[in-house]
């Protein structure tokens, strides 16, 4: 069994058994993946690393994923090295390409990312059995991974932070380690000159990330980006965000933009609308505001409320199912837009 546990993870991290063959990183925190499989790389590119031995792959976006990956792992490294290929987003159906690679020891290092799998998937399952390739499980952060993390960034970069401060952050952020490492990093390079960090630095620079993953999630759903939309609803779950306060924020989401397509439609300027939004639009979020209410029609927006209305419904008829309906709900909506 090459299956390992959370505990055993970062050992294996700071010296893999495998010079060559696969590396299944799955769980439910995408960034904690991410950051794994970053980890993996830098462990196998080595010192002075040739960029070329770096093939890094979207599942969804190859046209025909079996052939390109099983080419791009049997292709042997043009000026020496260890050739790297990644892989990013796989599902089930990539299991009995990786079984078939598994078993014919591949001389690259392939870096598979994946969500959530339970026992049953078959990707786990056929990684888990392979005498060359290691399956690594990442699972969401607790209170005391996370204050570790955050000790560490902050040491590591000689910033200063008061208790009182350090506390308010922890109180602030959830579970998801992406979130947090983001925060983190934004207040580190706040403090670049100052090397401190106190509790109104905090409360000033550190937003409702809450309120951050909701964005995430109608932006996801409102441009028709079904996988970022899927991982931004597990990851909002799993940090405890309720499904009627996503369903609450969706409608009123959803809700606008039918309001501002009919202004759009009568001629209003569209940075207009985005711009004069209350309360304001981020900075970042305004370019994707402005493709939605580009991009859909007065009656797919209407069709769009009226599965929210349909969800909240259906959540408070049967409570123990609200997470299905929610997802549901949203997963459609988001296949609308891609459509479109």
């Amino acid at each position: 069994m090459t299956a390992l546990k959370a505990r055993d993870v970062p050992g294996f991290l700071k010296k893999p058994d495998l010079k060559s063959g696969i590396v299944l990183i799955y769980g439910p925190d995408a960034g904690r993946v991410r950051e794994t499989t970053d980890q993996l790389q830098k462990h196998f590119q080595g010192k002075d690393a040739d960029p070329m031995n770096l093939i890094s792959l979207q599942f969804a976006d190859l046209d025909n994923p079996d052939a390109t990956i099983e080419t791009e792992a049997n292709t042997s490294s043009m000026f020496g090295g260890q050739r790297i290929v990644r892989v990013r987003g796989a599902t089930n159906a990539l299991a009995p390409t990786l079984e078939r690679l598994a078993a014919e020891n591949v001389p690259a290092i392939l870096l598979v990312e994946a969500g959530k799998l339970t026992p049953k998937d078959k990707l786990r399952k056929v990684m888990e059995k392979a005498k060359s390739a290691r399956a690594l499980p990442c699972f969401a952060d607790d209170a005391r991974s996370l204050d570790q993390l955050m000790r560490e960034m902050f040491r590591e970069n000689q910033i200063q932070i008061d208790n009182d401060a350090l506390q308010a952050l922890k109180d602030q952020l959830g579970n998801d380690r992406q979130i947090t490492r983001s925060e983190v990093e934004k207040l580190i390079l706040y403090a670049a000159h100052s090397r401190k960090i106190t509790l109104e630095d905090v409360m000033v620079l550190c937003g409702d990330n809450a309120m951050l993953a909701l964005d995430e999630i109608i932006d996801s759903a409102g441009t028709g980006h079904v996988q970022k939309l899927d991982q931004a609803l597990s990851r909002a779950f799993d940090s405890g965000i309720h499904s009627s306060a996503i369903l609450t924020r969706s409608l009123m989401h959803f809700t606008w933009l039918r309001a501002q397509r009919a202004k759009l439609d009568e001629g209003a300027a569209l940075d207009q609308l985005v711009n004069s939004a209350r309360p304001p639009i981020h900075f970042s979020r305004k370019a994707k505001v402005q493709t939605q209410i580009r991009t859909w029609s007065a009656q797919n927006l209407s069709s769009a409320c009226a599965r929210i209305y349909d969800a909240i419904a259906q959540t408070r008829k049967n409570a123990s199912l609200d997470l299905a309906h929610t997802r549901q709900a949203l997963l459609a909506i988001a296949t609308i837009a891609a459509r479109h």
